[in-house]
């Protein structure tokens, strides 16, 4: 077992009763370092734990569906990519439920509509924009510096035609938003680069895509490394 892994067992096991107050600390650590071994699954075992003696916690419950969200994004079968998906907004939605000024909450449970609406098709998912839009603006209202909010606020606009709202000029001031609120969230650029690309301002995509890899403190670090990777593939593919 893991040290990060020990960790969050000995948190199931050091309390008798509910946890007066659960330290998310070793359940973050694993899903920061999801991209080694087994630790998605490990921080979701961890959560599952807590959540035994604690199964209303806010702070666990949008965490479980952060992890799930992850989860779905590695399976390849659609409909089980959908299932998990699903799994995530109905807990996402309980933890927006049980604290409605949950920053965290509502900004993953948008992601979670978000990415099962790409997998289920965007013009089947018109009905879902409406929703995601609802919970980002309430990301921005409660933190007005989140990037990530921005930035998908930006995808929607991106992606969606325009005869249902979007609007790709739009979408790319959502992108440069996001990208200078939040620049240690390094998710953020590269919807920001492919952006500059569509409007043939080369330069200014190869400067955000340079700009990954002076991240040196990334909020998410096992995003981090795909992230570069994709930064390093649109830098390559610009020179050509």
């Amino acid at each position: 077992m893991t040290r990060l892994a020990a960790a969050a067992l000995a948190l199931l096991l050091g309390a008798p009763r509910a946890f007066a107050a659960v330290d998310y600390s070793s359940v973050d650590a694993l899903y920061f370092h999801r991209n080694e071994s087994d630790k998605l699954a490990q921080s979701l075992a961890a959560i599952d734990g807590l959540l035994a003696q604690t199964p209303d916690d806010e702070g666990l419950l949008w965490r479980k569906g952060r992890s799930l969200i992850r989860r779905g994004e590695k399976i390849e079968k659609r409909s089980d990519r959908l299932a998990v998906y699903e799994e995530a907004m109905d807990i996402l939605k309980r933890a927006a439920q049980a604290d409605p000024k949950s920053v965290d909450a509502h900004f993953w449970y948008g992601v979670a509509m978000g990415r099962y609406g790409e997998t289920k098709g965007v013009i089947r998912s018109l009905f879902l924009i409406k929703p995601i839009r609802a919970e980002m603006s309430q990301v921005v209202a409660l933190d007005p510096g989140h990037g990530g909010a921005h930035r998908v606020l930006g995808e929607i606009l991106w992606q969606v035609p325009g005869f249902a709202g979007g609007d790709k000029k739009k979408a790319l001031t959502e992108f440069e938003t996001a990208v200078r609120l939040d620049p240690r969230y390094t998710a953020n650029y590269d919807a920001l680069a492919q952006a500059y690309v569509h409007f043939d301002r080369k330069d200014d995509a190869i400067r955000v895509a340079k700009s990954v890899a002076d991240v040196k403190d990334p909020k998410d670090p096992a995003a981090y490394v795909d992230d570069l990777a994709d930064a390093q593939k649109l830098l390559a593919k610009l020179a050509r």
